[in-house]
C-alpha cells in the first residue's frame, strides 16, 4: 500500500483561515439560467461572500429545482438581496466596484488579489451580453480573465470563481 496516500477529508473537517480581512459582494445582473445561478452561489459561499445582490426578474429562478440542485443548499448561508436598478446598489455599496469583462481597459485578474480595500462588490454581467455599458461607466475598475484556447469566454460562474480565488489568495 502506498504511504503517500492520505486519508480525504470532508470541508467541514477542515478550518481554512481567511487570508484577507475582507468583505465581497456579488452583483449579478439578470442571469438568464437557473443552473448558472445556482453555480454562482455555490462559489459565493465557498469563498466567503457576504451578500448576492440579484435582479428582481431572477427572484423566481430561486424556486426553480435546477438552482437548488446545483447550488446545494448554499442560498441558506448567504445574505441575498433585492434589486430594481443598479444605481440603488451602488449607492448603498461603500466598497471598492470591480467588473469581470473585457474591455479595452480592463487589466489581468491576477492583480485583482493585489488591491487594498476592506470591501469589494464584484459586479457579473449576464452570460449573453456581459455588463451593459452604463454599468461598466460607474464601475472602479475592470479586470478580465486571460484566455489562451480558441475559446471566447468562460462560463459566468466560473469566471467569478476564477476572481474569488484571486481575491482571496
Amino acid at each position: 500500500m502506498n504511504k503517500m496516500i492520505k486519508k480525504q477529508l470532508h470541508h467541514h473537517q477542515v478550518n481554512f483561515e481567511k487570508s484577507k480581512n475582507l468583505q465581497i459582494d456579488v452583483f449579478l445582473e439578470q442571469i438568464d439560467s437557473p443552473a448558472n445561478l445556482g453555480s454562482i452561489f455555490r462559489n459565493a459561499e465557498a469563498f466567503g461572500v457576504e451578500t448576492i445582490w440579484i435582479n428582481n426578474s431572477n427572484k423566481k429562478d430561486l424556486e426553480s429545482t435546477r438552482f437548488k440542485r446545483t447550488s446545494r443548499s448554499t442560498w441558506r448561508n448567504l445574505k441575498i438581496e433585492f434589486y430594481e436598478n443598479y444605481q440603488s446598489v451602488f449607492k448603498y455599496s461603500k466598497g471598492l466596484k470591480v467588473g469581470l469583462e473585457i474591455t479595452s481597459n480592463s487589466r489581468n485578474i491576477y492583480k485583482l488579489g493585489k488591491i487594498e480595500t476592506d470591501q469589494i462588490l464584484l459586479v457579473l454581467g449576464n452570460e449573453k451580453s456581459g455588463i451593459a455599458e452604463d454599468i461598466l461607466e460607474e464601475l472602479d475598475e475592470v479586470y478580465h480573465i486571460n484566455m489562451f484556447g480558441k475559446n471566447s469566454s468562460l462560463n459566468v460562474s466560473q469566471s467569478l470563481g476564477i476572481a474569488l480565488h484571486e481575491v482571496r489568495r
